[in-house]
Order: C-alpha cells, then structure tokens, then sequence
C-alpha cells in the first residue's frame, strides 16, 4: 500500500509538474503551428479547437481524466494520437536503455570489485581517475567526441541511424561510459564499507577462501547496487533525448526533444507520464528483487 501510494504522488506530481511548466514558459504552440503572419481571427479560432482557450485548472482537468482513461489526445503537430506515437517510437528507446544497463552493471560491478581488491595500488589510482574523467564528460561533449574519433577519425562505426547492431555502438557506449563509472565508484566504496565488517574477519579466521569471501561481499552489495541502477534510469532516459537527437534515431527520446521545440503539450506531456510509469515499474521490480536477496545467507 504504501509502495502505491508512493508511486502514484511520483505521478501526480511529475505530471502536474510538467502541466503547469509548459503552460507557464514563454512560447505559443498555435502561433507555431500557424507561423508569424497568422491573423489574431486564425489564432483564436485554432486554440479553441485545441481546448487551449480554457482556464488552466479545465485544461488540468481535462488533461487528468485523459490520463485514466488512457486517452492522452493527439499531438498539435503530428495530428496523430499521443499512444500511437509513444508506441511506435518506444522500442528504440527501450532497447537502447535496457541494453546500456545491461552492458553498464556487470561491468561496473566487475571493474568495482577490483579497484576495491586493489586499494591504494595502482589499478586502483588508474580505475579512480578514468571513473572521475567520464563521470565529468557530459553526454552532449561525450557523443560528439566519439564520433569526432570512431566515425569521422577511424570510419569504424556510423555517424546516425538505427538500422543495425553497428550502428548502434557509439549511441550505447555514451550511456554506458558514465553509468558504469558510477556503478564504478558505488560498488568500490560499497565493498570496502563492508569488508571492514566483523563478519568478513570471522570468515577469514575461519579459513574461508578469498574467492567466497569475495562472492558474499559482492552479494551484500548487490541490494545497493540496485538501487543505484534503478536511480541512474532517470539519467539514463534523460541521456536518450540528447543520445537520439545526435544520432538520429528515432526513439522516445527524440520525439520528446521535437515535441518540447514545437511547444506540443499533449506529446510532451505523455512521454512524460509514460516515463514516470517505466521509472516507477522499475522500483518495484528492484524493491522485489531486494526482498529476494538476502546477502546474509551463508
């Protein structure tokens, strides 16, 4: 009940949010739609069609009911349903998050594991810096870096497009360079804070070898490392709006950019609610998965 409760005010208030933010920003979707010679007559007419010449709290009410109704509108600029475009576009997007994740948390986890080994040496030093490099590259300087030196420079991979598995290398490694260096840097210092525990020189004393030792600390971190990748999906998805338009690939992310560009509140609105869904999904899958694992077994 309280998970619930808890992920309907995420909803309600990431929804609400961008309600009254698009309204309340300088731009006028109508005289987009119409251009700069529109007459006053033209304008008036189409915010009436659209329901933009309501007060703002029928346009919110409006805007609720199509929420639980699942009728999201259609989009000003594309005239087609709001679903229709999320559905058509959201693979792409699906695929590129879940595959950067997936690439991004064994990898973190592993790279993790021995920098923490390794403390204070050198793979240590070196796995630090490179980790705070990366995590200090922004994905609009990351993207366009490598381009500049895998696609222009060496020719290896595609500039844009999303037609096969290369062409999706460049876009999947600039999610996946940050995402791993936080896990990175989470993981490390997860496993020091426990390997100082009581428990781990029990085992020790008890002859218990580095290997298991090693294996039931990495266990006990695996609830926060959770947590972490379930944090970082809200990066993640911020990442794809940058990482489509770059690359061109037409996904959530893009069609989101677009629609903000052409002030398309039903478009925007909806992408959002759909991501505030997927995001609130994941939680619970991981506050599922966190009851599943008891690290303290064994």
């Amino acid at each position: 009940m309280k998970l619930f409760l808890k992920s309907f005010l995420t909803l309600f208030f990431a929804i609400t949010t961008i309600f009254f933010a698009l309204r309340l920003t300088p731009g006028d979707p109508v005289e987009r739609l119409l251009g700069p010679e529109a007459k006053v007559e033209e304008i008036q007419k189409y915010r009436a069609e659209l329901g933009l010449d309501k007060g703002l709290v029928e346009q919110y009410v409006d805007f609720a009911k199509g929420i639980i109704t699942l009728d999201l509108g259609k989009s000003f600029f594309k005239k087609d349903p709001v679903v229709k475009l999320i559905k058509d576009n959201l693979p792409p997007t699906v695929i590129l998050a879940l595959v950067s994740i997936l690439i991004s948390t064994p990898i973190g986890i592993g790279i993790g594991v021995i920098s923490a080994i390794k403390k204070s040496q050198l793979p240590d030093t070196a796995i630090r810096v490179v980790t705070l490099t990366l995590l200090s590259f922004p994905i609009f300087s990351l993207a366009p870096l490598l381009v500049l030196v895998f696609s222009i420079k060496l020719g290896i991979f595609p500039v844009s497009q999303w037609t096969s598995i290369k062409h999706m290398i460049i876009p999947v490694t600039t999610l996946v360079l940050p995402l791993s260096s936080v896990i990175v840097r989470v993981m490390r210092n997860k496993y020091l804070e426990e390997e100082s525990q009581l428990w781990v020189l029990v085992l020790n004393a008890k002859g218990l070898s580095n290997s298991a030792i090693v294996y039931r600390l990495v266990k006990i971190c695996m609830p926060t490392i959770l947590n972490v990748v379930a944090i970082q999906l809200s990066v993640v998805l911020a990442g794809t709006v940058i990482t489509e338009t770059i690359f061109d690939i037409p996904g959530l992310g893009s069609l989101l950019f677009e629609a903000i560009n052409n002030r398309d509140y039903p478009l925007v609105q909806g992408i959002i609610a759909y991501s505030t869904v997927i995001y609130m999904l994941v939680y619970v899958l991981v506050d599922y998965l966190n009851e599943k694992i008891d690290p303290r077994i064994g």
